[in-house]
């Protein structure tokens, strides 16, 4: 089994594991650091999304640092195993939610789950059509904050429906991109 660990909060240095050979590629811990770095007290008592979920290893530092809930969103039932035996363990599972299918189907049908998520990453395994089309849905129904995780060739648009891009984060090739529900319409500053 290959192992990630979680960087900080209650459950610093756990294991959040992975079965060898499985299709899941775990964020980095130096990208995961920089990422809850950059978040700061936006996770305490955030409703959280991991979309694309894998190990859900940004769902569990998002709880480890204090996160209400999250949901695991992944069409792999190996994955979404390992993400149970994990809350398990950690002794979390009342805190979080479990949903086997395709991401874009579940958001397509989720409006209700989407808006009323503050925090949703966005990890797809570097298919950039897949990651416009999930972001065109969620541009239309935005959680407060979408955090994207991509190749850092991928450009995302400054502004996708009522989501602005606030900030790009680049860590050689992997980009984070934040972006935040808008209110007024406005255009975002650039």
């Amino acid at each position: 089994m290959a192992q990630t660990r979680i960087t900080a909060g209650q459950w610093r240095g756990r294991i959040v594991g992975t079965q060898t050979g499985m299709r899941i590629r775990p964020t980095r811990s130096m990208v995961r650091e920089s990422l809850f770095n950059i978040l700061g007290g936006r996770v305490d008592g955030a409703r959280v999304l991991d979309l694309y979920a894998g190990a859900g290893t940004l769902g569990f530092e998002a709880l480890s640092r204090q996160a209400a809930t999250a949901t695991f969103v992944d069409r792999d039932p190996a994955a979404l195993r390992l993400i149970a035996a994990t809350a398990d363990r950690l002794g979390c599972r009342d805190r979080c939610r479990l949903v086997r299918g395709s991401v874009i189907a579940w958001a397509r049908r989720s409006g209700a789950d989407l808006v009323a998520a503050d925090l949703c990453f966005i990890d797809p395994p570097y298919r950039e059509e897949e990651l416009d089309r999930v972001l065109e849905i969620l541009g239309s129904c935005p959680p407060k904050l979408v955090v994207c995780e991509h190749h850092a060739k991928h450009r995302l648009a400054a502004r996708i429906g009522a989501l602005a891009q606030l900030r790009e984060v680049r860590h050689g090739l992997t980009t984070l991109t934040f972006l935040q529900r808008t209110t007024d319409g406005a255009e975002p500053a650039s």
